[in-house]
């Protein structure tokens, strides 16, 4: 029943991490525009949610995702550099980064819960070096992204647009996955959760399928109708 509740406060999440994406149409747009960003951040939110959901507390997972995350820097940063300075089809851009940042991270964590594995369990030797090597990869990769988040703020809007996205996504999706309900929310969750995220995600992708839709899309909210893409909306 977790699961479930963490769909429902994924689909609120995802609410909220799509209407101020929507306030960059026109005022006839913005309506349409804001069901098709809500099914794609639905589509990766309430799935997120509703796994965080069932893990309780932050523990080893979550410890391991957030320092993979931010060890996953490392090597994002450059790459969005290259992909700013050389790709000229930005949609294209920020769906290859997306897609790259999603397999880097899931390395990086997987090498991450390795590391607290090791400094929580092995002799002293080995524990001293895994405790040393996740401090050090965390904290380069957190002066990696402040410093490429700097850099792409003095840039064009479009990188700028992009991350504060994808943040806002990710922010959501966990504050949403910890938040704790209200019991009736909790219980309408049971009927509702999952049914209200496929209803969501359908009516996402039937408005996104408008030619002129997908243009001003690809154009305005490239990382947040990505999701889309995989379901042909």
């Amino acid at each position: 029943m977790r699961s479930r509740a963490g769909f429902l406060a994924g689909l609120l999440g995802a609410a909220l991490a799509a209407w101020p994406a929507a306030l960059r149409f026109e005022a006839g747009l913005a309506w349409q525009a804001f069901f098709v960003l809500l099914g794609g951040a639905a589509l990766i939110m309430a799935p997120l949610s509703a796994a965080l959901s069932t893990v309780g507390p932050p523990g080893k997972f979550t410890r391991a995702l957030t320092a993979g995350a931010l060890s996953a820097a490392l090597p994002l940063v450059p790459f969005a550099t290259v992909l700013k300075t050389s790709t000229h089809h930005r949609p294209l851009g920020g769906v290859t980064f997306a897609v790259s940042a999603g397999l880097v991270i899931g390395a990086f964590s997987l090498i991450c819960a390795r590391l607290i594995t090791w400094a929580g369990e092995q002799p002293s030797p080995r524990r001293s070096l895994a405790r040393i090597a996740i401090v050090g990869l965390t904290a380069l990769g957190a002066a990696a992204l402040v410093l490429g988040l700097v850099h792409g703020l003095k840039g064009d809007s479009a990188f700028r647009t992009g991350f504060f996205d994808a943040l806002r996504v990710l922010g959501l999706a966990t504050a949403a996955a910890w938040v704790p309900l209200p019991l009736r929310v909790v219980r309408l969750a049971r009927g509702f959760g999952l049914a209200a995220w496929i209803a969501v995600v359908t009516v996402g992708v039937c408005l996104g399928r408008a030619p002129t839709m997908q243009a001003e899309l690809a154009e305005r909210c490239p990382v947040l109708h990505w999701p889309l893409l995989w379901l042909g909306g």
